[in-house]
């Protein structure tokens, strides 16, 4: 008995050509050809799906990195007015606009000193909390190309 069967199907002149020559430059025969595309075509559907899959995966790593950033961020800043209300007395009416003055200078150190920072690479968020490597099993189910999903056969 035979493991494979015949299909019969029509081409035009053109396809059937290039068909013909990519199978000799390949050395191979037209109906290795004609199998492995209908075979990619057919399976399209499993290797984009577990592309998409590498690629939320990464999404969602991204957005996990982004939340916890935030959530810092945001806590950080809480804390820090906090500590300034409690440290920072009230200026009378006569040292405001000296201390206006001040306040905006030292307020361009700060930005001078983070752009450096940020230059050099320097990030708040990492020195606190470091980034921390992704779910060993998600790691390998995207980036192997194998997902055990049970819809896909």
């Amino acid at each position: 008995m035979r493991s494979r069967s015949q299909i019969r199907s029509w081409l035009t002149t053109a396809l059937r050509q290039r068909v013909r020559l990519y199978a000799a430059r390949r050395g191979a025969t037209e109906s290795s050809v004609v199998e492995s595309a209908l075979t990619q075509y057919l399976d399209h559907e499993i290797t984009d799906r577990a592309l998409l899959l590498r690629r939320l995966n990464r999404l969602d790593r991204q957005i996990t990195t982004f939340q916890r950033d935030f959530d810092l961020f945001s806590q950080a800043f809480g804390v820090f007015v906090q500590v300034w209300f409690a440290h920072t007395p009230q200026i009378p009416e006569a040292g405001r606009s000296a201390a206006e003055q001040t306040a905006l200078k030292r307020y361009r150190r700060f930005l001078d000193h983070v752009s450096r920072q940020l230059e050099d690479g320097v990030r708040f968020a990492r020195e606190l909390a470091p980034e921390t490597e992704p779910d060993t099993e998600v790691r390998e189910q995207t980036e192997g190309g194998t997902h055990r999903d049970p819809d896909i056969k």
